[in-house]
């Protein structure tokens, strides 16, 4: 086929978002498209071309050498594009799109990020709530919401899987002893959300090792408590890592034991079926996804 004639935009798009994602079935998600025609685009742009973009891993997808090279040039384009769409699409400020968010998600993972990136919005101020909401009942622009992604007449996009893991900060270590095995867990403080209860008995039945029987547990009213006590040395943890990204990044808290547990739930962005809220929550829609893409390849290249 010709190279003369650049490919369709919805082609270029489809490329764009595999790139993220580096795995067929999510980026179809995505793009509210099949795999199988996901991968038919990507069969048309490569054909094209004439070379491949893609190979296949155990993991998903890796870029060729070519293929890096076109998606660094085609993400800079579409963004560029997308963002002077915005810009010249509505003459006047559209209403705030509200985004109500878990406490922990909106303070640890979501404020930082959208703090940076606010510019990339001109035409929509983006607001956090952490006010509890029923998804099924209460009128909402969109929500990111924990749960297993069915909520009935909502539309979910799949964010993450939770996991959890056992931080505390160097100074606890330091204090009451190294922490090799679940057992030296009898000499530290168990910090405990009320809101998740469960989460050192999930935590201790993944490292197949009961935790120790009378050991001191510190019980708080959140999450957020949990991860500031932790970052206070005033005991260890089970957090989700990638809500403590930038305290493990600093040093501030470790990774205190290698067990991983996979949590009950999954992170999802949730908002009304329909043309118009999809229309509405569209452009923080794509930076989520993407965003939560990259952090999510992060976490499988680690």
């Amino acid at each position: 086929m010709s190279t003369q004639t650049l490919p369709s935009i919805n082609h270029l798009r489809s490329f764009q978002v595999i790139g993220h994602h580096l795995n067929l079935v999510h980026a179809a998600r995505e793009l509210h498209l099949s795999p199988s025609a996901l991968s038919y685009q990507l069969g048309v742009l490569e054909d094209r071309l004439g070379t491949r973009l893609f190979t296949r891993t155990g993991r998903g997808l890796a870029f060729t050498e070519a293929g890096r090279l076109l998606h660094g040039e085609v993400d800079q384009c579409l963004q560029r594009l997308w963002s002077a769409w915005q810009r010249v699409a509505a003459n006047e400020r559209a209403a705030p799109l509200v985004v109500n968010s878990l406490p922990t998600f909106a303070m640890h993972w979501l404020l930082p990020r959208l703090t940076a990136v606010q510019e990339q919005f001109a035409n929509v101020e983006i607001r956090v709530s952490i006010a509890p909401v029923d998804l099924e009942r209460d009128a909402l622009d969109c929500a990111i919401a924990y749960g297993d992604g069915r909520w009935p007449g909502a539309q979910c996009d799949f964010l993450r899987a939770e996991s959890l893991v056992v931080v505390c900060s160097p100074a606890a270590i330091a204090a009451n002893g190294p922490l090799c095995s679940v057992a030296d867990l009898a000499r530290f403080t168990l910090l405990t959300a009320k809101t998740r209860p469960d989460d050192w008995t999930l935590w201790a039945d993944a490292a197949r090792d009961p935790l120790p029987v009378g050991g001191r547990q510190l019980l708080l009213a959140s999450r957020i408590m949990v991860i500031q006590a932790a970052c206070e040395s005033l005991g260890v943890a089970v957090v989700d890592p990638a809500m403590v990204r930038a305290e493990l990044s600093s040093g501030r808290l470790v990774q205190a034991l290698p067990h991983t547990a996979r949590g009950q739930g999954s992170y999802y962005l949730v908002y009304p079926l329909d043309e118009e809220s999809l229309a509405r929550v569209a452009a923080f829609r794509t930076w989520l996804l993407a965003e939560m893409a990259r952090d999510n390849a992060a976490d499988m290249s680690g």
